[in-house]
């Protein structure tokens, strides 16, 4: 089979399945890479961060990410490619949306610990919120 595009709802679908993805930021024409859990829900992708390091300094400087989650079985693959813009927030409120959307997909981050708003409040934590402007997907065999 040759490779073939996506639907938006199989892009979707993928998406939606994955725990772990690669999130792609640059600053001044240097590209960064790194390996990240998230979730995908109300169309968003959640990621989350101690606040400090490198990709934090990157995405604060340059909004614009893009975030890539593949899967393969025997010797099918398929990939999605997300184009878009992170939005940081350390708050109350983004840190309970981002837990939510984690609980609710069962994901069982952090040991599956339920977190208190006052939980929530003291933890360092930055969340990561990626709007989705361009979605796009491949599949094939190899």
């Amino acid at each position: 089979m040759l490779p073939r595009d996506l639907s938006i709802e199989d892009c979707t679908a993928l998406l939606s399945a994955g725990r772990y993805g690669r999130l792609a930021l640059s600053l001044d024409d240097h590209p960064y890479v790194i390996p990240m859990s998230y979730v995908f829900s109300a169309g968003k992708i959640f990621l989350h961060s101690r606040g400090t390091g490198k990709k934090d300094e990157i995405a604060s400087k340059n909004p614009r990410v893009c975030f890539e989650v593949d899967r393969m079985e025997k010797n099918q693959w398929s990939s999605v490619v997300v184009h878009g813009r992170a939005t940081l927030s350390s708050d109350l409120q983004a840190k309970m949306r981002m837990f939510a959307s984690f609980t609710g997909k069962d994901m069982k981050g952090h040991g599956g610990k339920q977190f208190s708003p006052e939980d929530l409040e003291r933890m360092p934590m930055t969340v990561w919120e990626i709007e989705i402007e361009e979605m796009t997907g491949r599949e094939g065999v190899w």
